[in-house]
């Protein structure tokens, strides 16, 4: 049997399917290691203290342009003066895109930045000064698109741009986060730009710690032009707004029959406006009164115990305090 015709011919058949499936598991495993060169190159890393270096030898970063070119991928160098900002600071850049105010720009930082996360630049080509933000998954353009076209974002930003013009701006990309922004990594997004904020220092940026304003102080000169804004003669104004004013009979009749078909309280908003007012007595644990009180607070001062404590005990049955007292509400029986 086992030199028989068939024999051989399952043995060969066999003998294939083995070199096709170790063949394919070849061509998978060339697959995913090609995928992970490309996705370690993608992201950039943040060094304890440095941010990646540039090479300044050969700019390898990828911007956009809308200048004649015969390249389809779009992929041209960046402006010489964005080229020595960039390496002034030291920078590894994602993306970079220029001449913000043409359409076609718009729409390739939309496309590019589908479904990606990470840190941001905006920056002013002229003054130096520039913008450092955090973007989560799929809101780089919504970020783009609120400080810069809608103005909903920086308003020092805003002032910039408006002085400056739209043209003399870049919207960059440093860094990407590796993973789709979820509440549970959102904090790992923040600290990753408190560190570009604190190695870079923006002075376009409020705020020196991202995502609060904790710490922050307004400096002597923005102390100074509230404190002049609010002037005694702005205190006279705003003080004459009603001083003296005399409403019309239509008025007076509105405002009457409004107070006169007003709804009468809720029991709840009611028992609301007297929790701290009503009277309660407390009791020995024997039943023997320990004393009366008119309010609440001065129950809770009698005992040495919060407010909230003598509130909880009236809402349970036993109404216990401290394991020393019994607290009733008088208006209940009344």
């Amino acid at each position: 049997y086992v030199h028989s015709p068939k024999w051989i011919n399952g043995s060969i058949f066999y003998i294939i399917f083995l070199i096709v499936v170790f063949d394919n598991i070849q061509r998978l495993n060339k697959k995913i290691q090609a995928r992970n060169i490309i996705k370690n190159t993608k992201y950039n890393k943040l060094n304890n203290k440095v941010i990646f270096s540039l090479n300044r030898n050969n700019l390898n970063i990828r911007s956009y342009s809308t200048n004649a070119s015969s390249n389809k991928s779009n992929e041209l160098l960046c402006s010489e003066r964005l080229i020595t900002i960039i390496k002034e600071l030291g920078l590894s850049t994602v993306y970079i895109f220029e001449n913000l105010d043409q359409e076609n720009i718009k729409k390739q930082i939309q496309n590019e930045t589908k479904g990606l996360s990470g840190i941001y630049m905006i920056v002013n080509k002229i003054t130096k000064d520039y913008y450092i933000g955090s973007a989560a998954t799929n809101r780089f353009y919504p970020r783009f698109s609120n400080h810069l076209i809608y103005f909903r974002g920086s308003k020092i930003v805003k002032s910039a741009v408006k002085k400056y013009g739209l043209s003399n701006f870049a919207f960059i990309i440093l860094d990407l986060f590796p993973s789709i922004v979820t509440k549970q990594n959102n904090k790992e997004l923040l600290d990753l730009e408190d560190r570009y904020l604190k190695l870079l220092l923006p002075n376009y940026n409020i705020l020196t710690e991202a995502g609060s304003s904790f710490g922050y102080k307004h400096t002597e000169v923005d102390r100074q032009k509230m404190k002049d804004s609010f002037n005694d003669a702005r205190r006279e104004m705003i003080s004459s707004l009603n001083r003296g004013k005399k409403f019309s009979l239509e008025t007076i009749q509105k405002m009457r029959e409004k107070a006169l078909n007003k709804l009468p309280m809720s029991d709840k908003t009611r028992k609301k406006c007297i929790t701290n007012t009503r009277p309660v007595v407390l009791y020995n644990l024997n039943g023997t009164v320990y004393g009366e009180y008119s309010t609440i607070l001065d129950a809770a001062n009698s005992v040495n115990c919060g407010e909230k404590t003598i509130r909880r005990a009236l809402q349970t049955k036993k109404g216990l305090i401290k394991r020393q007292w019994i607290v009733k509400d008088i208006s209940r029986n009344k």
